[in-house]
């Protein structure tokens, strides 16, 4: 065990020798098993078309996403861990989902797909584990792995294995988020991802299946069979991609607009279905009182119309919500700048004012550098050493035309905003560095930057203006104050002269 690690902490070790070897076979076996179940269900004449183009697609993702985490982290246990799964939910996926009383050897492949699942849930992200707190869950993780085989293979006549599988991943999730203020920013990050995909994606999956167990005989109409085989089959790609994005740390600083988003229109469609399902039956009941049966075939046109009419408003209120709630970040930005700018402390000089703004800025937006040039003088800088930082301003040909932002992605500072004076002329520049993971920034990052362009410009200029009106002013003086003391001399030797 390394001995940076905490005490009690263990960590899983690279895959290497045998055990790479291992999993590599292992993999290409179970790709090859994808295959040729992916290739047997597409060829069931009894299917739609349809639900195994569905199918076709779901199973397409799981395989790129197995395949880019073998190439790309291909000695990292947690992620050999969710490729084998993924290959594994390819093949118990591939078939229809509603559970049966017969035995289907798809339901033991999806036994065998949680012990993996669950375990690089456990060991997640990366690699680390602690006794006391793992211990426990892993053992439930392979008890519940048995009773599910068991079920799948009629030694068992429970029905128990689901909803300990479900309470064991969310075991798995709570011993993570946890230790969740102990990881560093990335592996927040990380973790916010995976959050996304696991709540999105078991949310579609559930609600697939809690269509079918509406209908015990099927659903009534071959687009609503259609319906949830699509849900289920998205559910299980945005589990899949969540997991991807996490593990390759693409763009991981997008997590909180992401969720944010998500939360938006989740929020927006329940309430514009519980609108339109309220406002329908309460039409439908009133009218048929007073109007007649006839009002029926009118309700759900009011109904929609309602909803309709609502979607703006609700669509404002909600996206405020989501956005003060998972991008607090970005709208603390927006809300404590202009009050800091206007703390007299940070009046009397642009350096006090930049070593202000500069973390709140950085922070917000996630920035792994910053700097602040007024007038063409660096007048301070974060994450980068001044000389660093004024060696690539003298060699940084600034454009003279920026709307705010100037971008070059391959650039020391690649984000560059632009601050201008009344009269026009761009008298300021907030230069930004990238991401830590090396993203550019979103658009939300973009949005919130623009917001606070004005009052940042507005007290850069004014500090500056009195930065230099106090200059001249001491220039005058000192000069008033050369010329007192040579008058004085010149009274000293004149009066000096008349003594004699």
């Amino acid at each position: 065990m390394p001995a940076s690690l905490p005490a009690g902490t263990h960590s899983l070790p690279p895959l290497g020798g045998r055990l790479f070897v291992a999993y590599r076979l292992t993999w290409w076996l179970l790709l090859a098993a994808a295959v040729l179940a992916v290739g047997s269900s597409a060829l069931d004449a009894n299917t739609n078309g349809l639900i195994i183009a569905l199918r076709l697609a779901k199973s397409a993702v799981l395989i790129a996403v197995a395949w880019i985490l073998l190439r790309r982290r291909p000695r990292d246990p947690v992620a050999a861990l969710f490729g084998i799964s993924f290959l594994l939910w390819t093949i118990s996926s591939s078939g229809d989902f509603t559970p049966s009383n017969q035995f289907d050897w798809r339901l033991l492949v999806d036994r065998l797909r949680f012990l993996p699942f669950a375990t690089g849930l456990l060991f997640f992200p990366d690699g680390r584990w602690q006794m006391r707190r793992t211990a426990p869950i892993a053992g439930a993780i392979f008890t519940i792995f048995f009773i599910g085989v068991a079920e799948a293979t009629g030694l068992l006549a429970t029905q128990a294995y689901l909803p300990l599988a479900v309470a064991c991943v969310l075991a798995a999730l709570a011993s993570l988020l946890n230790r969740y203020r102990s990881l560093d920013l990335t592996q927040q990050q990380q973790f916010k991802w995976i959050a996304l995909g696991l709540v999105t994606g078991i949310g579609l999956i559930l609600s697939a299946r809690a269509g079918a167990a509406l209908f015990p005989g099927g659903p009534k109409s071959m687009a609503q069979n259609i319906l949830l085989e699509a849900m289920f089959q998205l559910g299980v790609v945005i589990i899949a991609l969540g997991f991807l994005t996490s593990l390759l740390r693409y763009r991981l600083y997008d997590a909180e607009t992401a969720i944010s988003r998500s939360a938006a229109y989740a929020g927006l469609t329940l309430a514009l279905v519980g609108t339109f399902s309220a406002s329908e039956t309460i039409i439908q009941t009133v009218g048929q009182r007073y109007f007649g049966s006839g009002i029926g075939d009118l309700s759900g046109g009011i109904a929609a119309a309602i909803a309709a009419v609502l979607l703006t408003p609700l669509h404002g209120r909600i996206s405020g919500w989501a956005e003060q709630y998972f991008q607090r970040d970005l709208i603390g930005l927006k809300s404590a700048l202009p009050d800091l700018l206007d703390a007299p402390s940070l009046s009397a000089s642009v350096s006090k004012l930049s070593a202000a703004v500069l973390p709140l800025i950085e922070g917000a937006v996630h920035a792994e550098r910053s700097a602040l040039v007024v007038d063409g003088r660096l007048v301070g800088a974060r994450g980068v050493t001044k000389i660093a930082a004024q060696r690539w301003i003298e060699q940084w040909d600034e454009p003279t035309v920026a709307d705010p932002f100037d971008r070059d992605d391959g650039a020391l500072f690649p984000l560059r905003m632009a601050m201008r004076c009344p009269l026009g002329r761009i008298r300021a520049w907030l230069l930004l560095g990238p991401r830590p993971d090396g993203s550019f920034y979103g658009k939300d990052d973009l949005d919130a930057l623009a917001e606070i362009v004005r009052p940042l410009q507005r007290a850069l200029v004014l500090v500056a203006e009195r930065e230099i009106e106090n200059a001249r002013q001491r220039r005058i003086i000192n000069g008033l104050s050369r010329s007192i003391a040579e008058l004085s001399k010149r009274l000293e030797k004149v009066e000096k002269h008349d003594e004699r």
